[in-house]
């Protein structure tokens, strides 16, 4: 948890949450998508849903169903002061893409299949929006470094982060950032900036925002309501019917046709399709994986066999950057093409998660038209099974 939470905690920590009591009977923002074809391959539901009440509960705004080759739709919701509402797409584009929004706004974002793992992107239109986005990008970036660092590394990177908060919770006209960033202070680098001086900046964000109820009260967490257990149990819903989609559009079967396009430790994009060798063995693996590297010395040894007709296309699925370009170097698997199969928020990619890859080691190996003629061939089973093709 003390991984992943930063990644998501900006503006998603406030010390107060509203209460549908308080919301007006008309919604106050609009929020218009301009759809790319790749979005609209197949009908989907986008949703529009946010936390309230003690910031436990959540609830559903709105939802629109999209249709093939539609290319806008609109969605409304309600925010009482600077606040963020999130956007869910039932199959392709983003499972959680936060929208920043004050009272009145309206906010116009472009949507690709390429979002599917965003979670902050800039709009067309909605300068509070772009704001509270680009903090959210900046500080984001560093707590990436953080952990991809050494342990020497981190005071350095904290600092940064700590510096960064501060500025903008003294700096900040928008009430919504500048606590957010104190509750990011509060919660992350508290034993570094201590009680005292926490109760500081509590009291000069309350005094500064004084008629932003967020920076004044404090909530007290209640047993969830009915509404968010349904909410929360149609986003799991969502989750299991997106990752259900995506697995459908890929075969993995004997016979099969994969295709994939992913990064080298350069950030050059190499694709199966253009190895043009006679066979490609497509290995799934990670540093952290003893049975994965356990294969390595077998690997060598039918690549260097069979160097004119087999490529290695070996995809890393680490989270850890520095860790798999580590064990490359250990390795000594040069002769391998090596490509990652996680972004830069450190997710699974979604070719990759299309696969449905459930453990690893995996392995598929294709044809010269990336067709699978075998798959899951371990220890002395892939030199075996080239043998016998290369036989008939």
């Amino acid at each position: 948890m003390k991984i992943l939470l930063p990644l998501f905690s900006f503006i998603c920590l406030p010390m107060f949450f509203f209460s549908p009591a308080d919301q007006k009977e008309e919604k106050n923002v609009e929020i218009i998508l301009h759809l790319d074809k790749d979005m609209t391959e197949d009908a989907q539901t986008v949703y529009l849903w946010s936390f309230c009440d003690d910031g436990n509960q959540q609830r559903f705004w709105d939802s629109a169903r999209i249709e093939k080759r539609q290319k806008t739709v609109t969605l409304q919701g309600y925010v009482p002061y600077d606040y963020n509402l999130y956007l869910c797409f039932s199959k392709n584009g983003p499972m959680q893409l936060y929208v920043y929004a004050q009272p009145k706004d309206t906010i116009e974002l472009h949507i690709s299949s390429k979002d599917r793992k965003m979670l902050w992107k800039k709009a067309l239109r909605g300068e509070y929006h772009n704001i509270a986005t680009e903090n959210s990008l900046y500080d984001s970036y560093y707590w990436m470094k953080r952990r991809e660092t050494s342990k020497d590394s981190i005071p350095y990177y904290s600092h940064l982060l700590m510096d960064s908060y501060d500025k903008i919770l003294h700096e900040s006209p928008y009430p919504q950032i500048a606590n957010s960033s104190f509750s990011m202070l509060r919660m992350f680098f508290k034993d570094s900036i201590g009680n005292d001086s926490l109760q500081i900046l509590k009291k000069y964000i309350a005094q500064k925002f004084s008629d932003y109820p967020p920076a004044v009260a404090v909530s007290v967490p209640h047993e969830l309501n009915e509404r968010t257990l349904k909410t929360q149990q149609r986003l799991n819903e969502i989750s299991a019917q997106r990752k259900k989609y995506e697995q459908s559009k890929v075969n993995t079967k004997i016979g099969g046709k994969l295709s994939l396009k992913l990064p080298n430790a350069n950030g050059e994009l190499i694709s199966l399709s253009d190895l043009k060798s006679k066979y490609i063995f497509l290995d799934i693996w990670a540093s952290w994986c003893k049975p994965c590297r356990a294969q390595t010395p077998y690997l060598k040894v039918v690549l260097e066999k069979y160097k004119k007709d087999l490529k290695v296309y070996a995809v890393s699925i680490d989270t850890n950057h520095s860790a798999w370009r580590k064990a490359m170097e250990q390795d000594k698997t040069q002769e391998f093409i090596h490509v990652i199969g996680s972004d830069q928020e450190r997710k699974k990619v979604e070719a990759v998660e299309a696969l449905g890859i459930e453990r690893i080691p995996k392995n598929f190996l294709l044809d010269r038209n990336c067709r699978i003629i075998a798959k899951d061939l371990l220890d002395d089973e892939l030199m075996q099974t080239l043998d016998s093709l290369t036989k008939q």
